[in-house]
């Protein structure tokens, strides 16, 4: 078994990596700041639920700092949620960004940043851990970079997918980088206490959707790893250390959303699937190396309730990383064979990655027993569509790929130029993709940013003070996209876009909510939810949707001023605040004592 060698970056090294991200950064920057806003000043749709969020927690912030935690909000629904929120992404960098800069600008900034992670952490991956050549490990991370899956989500407005591009960094922090020999104990608690906190910030930022796939990606890589190298123990150790700290440090934040959607599980959705295995693989292969057409999808998927667009089969990694594996497939089958018959832990180990590899294929295979089986199954019988998780192959191809052209021994002089070209290659595709899809959305955000220029200037937010809901010219409901813009006009939107309560809002409990003043009374309750209830119910004697009771007068104008009131935690709920706040101090006090440690050494 062969031990990884400790690669230590000549400064040479470090100007073309760093001029390589630079260069490849502009080029981001010019293929996508077209779309922030795109043709007609719109931008993805779903940004018509985030950026009013955005500016939801900006007026939070307004009032009460930037550490203080918005449990609940009046703006949208008449009162819902906000830290218990699975997708309340108060702690994150697009929220804490807004801080200083309007909402749209926060979020075209993290697309930047995290595209930016994206590469170093792939980088740092093939270089440090795979011991991949300095052109090889460029040429992954910029596939990793311009990943389809990242970029369609950011110009669709899944803002919460953008903590996907910390999986590489996770894998480099928690594999072996040295001589094979164990690490020092102050090393490994590092890397254990930043993936730990990497693997706290995916839940703060409302990443839950694809933490599991996250973290079956980075099995797969580090059963890769152990198949090459020794220490794949030291990798389980660090695994299991970092996901239990990154429980701890997100406790408070799990606790709080698995008792909000005890109350909503919205499992009456139907799961799509493809008909047949080879339309299974035409799908994938389509979504991974090349573009797949509405054609494909209507053809291919059945059981479809809710039709997917085209972002959701983004996912593409171009054809560089197919090219990459045919040039290498000959070396490979002559080289790796020979060494897999002397190993049955070998054996056992592509055992393992071939099941792990299978599971978003499986995931997205219909038929009417093993659909009624992932129906029965927590947290997928709640969702709606599954090829998210073909996310999974995205680093794992990458990696496979990278590998196989770096252990080509016959492109030794070659590889450089080929890695350059096939850098050029990623940017130009990217660059000639056509996104028409994407500039043409709906969603005009300059309401949302001109309320925030305005509450920036006046210093304050701006109250809740009604319940509202928009009617077409016959007087009927009408839901348009900018619906629970509402919010800057200091209304509570009746008819919201939030998916929790269902798409069609089938799981909202009215009750007798209303248009009109929030200061409205009707059967001795003001025209105002108690957003507690949605969670605490039992705690505060209410069931979820009920309304502010008149004896709480106090609590309802804090609510809709952007105050926090008092309202009653269960003691499981106090309890997980405590664990997360001890992890937080323990995790702070060690980076502290590192640093100085770290500072007395190089004197």
């Amino acid at each position: 078994m062969k031990v990884p060698v400790q690669l230590k970056p000549t400064s040479r090294e470090l100007i073309v990596v760093a001029a390589t991200a630079a260069g490849l950064l502009l080029a981001y920057h010019w293929i996508f700041s077209a779309f922030f806003p795109g043709n007609n000043n719109h931008i993805g749709h779903d940004y018509s639920y985030f950026l009013p969020d955005l500016l939801d927690g900006y007026y939070w912030y307004l009032n009460n700092g930037a550490f203080s935690t918005p449990w609940f909000t009046a703006a949208f629904c008449g009162g819902v949620p906000l830290f218990p929120h699975p997708q309340n992404l108060y702690y994150s960098l697009p929220q804490w960004l807004s801080f200083g800069t309007d909402p749209l600008n926060a979020v075209y900034l993290t697309m930047l940043f995290f595209a930016l992670v994206g590469f170093g952490g792939f980088y740092l991956l093939l270089r440090r851990c795979f011991q991949a050549s300095t052109a090889t490990a460029l040429l992954g991370a910029t596939l990793f970079m311009f990943n389809g899956f990242f970029a369609s989500r950011m110009l669709i407005g899944h803002l919460t997918f953008h903590a996907f591009m910390l999986a590489p960094l996770i894998a480099y922090l928690l594999l072996d980088k040295g001589s094979g020999r164990q690490p020092p104990l102050w090393s490994t608690l590092l890397h254990i206490s930043v993936a730990g906190l990497l693997f706290a910030y995916i839940i703060y930022s409302g990443g839950a959707q694809i933490i599991l796939p996250v973290i079956i990606a980075l099995i797969i890589i580090g059963i890769t790893h152990g198949l090459l190298y020794s220490g794949q123990v030291r990798f389980w150790s660090r695994l299991s250390g970092a996901g239990i700290l990154g429980i701890a440090l997100s406790l408070a934040k799990l606790t709080a959303s698995l008792a909000f959607l005890d109350n909503f599980e919205r499992n009456d959705y139907l799961l799509p699937g493809a008909k047949s295995i080879w339309g299974l693989m035409q799908l994938s292969f389509e979504s991974l190396f090349l573009q797949p057409s509405g054609e494909t999808v209507h053809n291919v998927l059945t059981n479809v309730q809710w039709t997917p667009q085209r972002h959701e089969f983004e996912y593409g990694i171009t054809l560089v990383p197919l090219i990459m594996l045919l040039i290498a497939a000959p070396f490979m089958i002559r080289t790796g064979v020979g060494k897999l018959r002397t190993s049955t832990s070998h054996w056992l180990q592509l055992g393992a990655l071939f099941l792990l590899l299978l599971i978003p294929l499986a995931l997205n295979y219909y038929t009417p027993g093993w659909n009624a089986l992932l129906k029965e199954l927590p947290i997928i019988r709640n969702s709606s569509i599954l090829i998210r998780w073909f996310c999974i192959y995205i680093p794992v191809v990458i990696l496979f790929a990278a590998l196989a052209f770096d252990r080509t021994k016959a492109l030794n002089k070659l590889r450089p130029y080929l890695a350059a070209a096939g850098i050029l290659a990623v940017v130009g595709i990217n660059a000639y993709t056509g996104r028409e899809y994407y500039a043409n959305q709906p969603y005009n955000p300059t309401p949302i940013i001109k309320a925030y220029e305005r509450a920036k200037t006046e210093g304050k937010p701006v109250n809740i003070v009604a319940i509202t809901a928009f009617k077409d010219q016959n007087g009927r409901i009408a839901t348009p996209i900018y619906r629970n813009d509402t919010i800057v006009q200091g209304a509570s939107q009746l008819f919201c876009y939030e998916p929790i309560f269902g798409y069609q809002l089938e799981h909202f409990p009215l009750k007798k909510l209303r248009p009109g003043p929030v200061s409205a009374v009707l059967d001795g309750h003001f025209n105002l939810k108690n957003p507690a209830c949605y969670v605490y119910g039992k705690s505060n004697n209410c069931t979820p949707g009920d309304h502010f009771l008149v004896s709480q007068l106090e609590e309802a104008k804090a609510l809709t001023r952007y105050q926090p009131y008092d309202f009653k935690l269960p003691l499981w709920q106090h309890g997980a605040d405590m664990v997360t706040l001890v992890a937080l101090v323990v995790v702070v006090l060690f980076l502290l004592a590192y640093t100085v440690l770290l500072m007395r050494k190089n004197k």
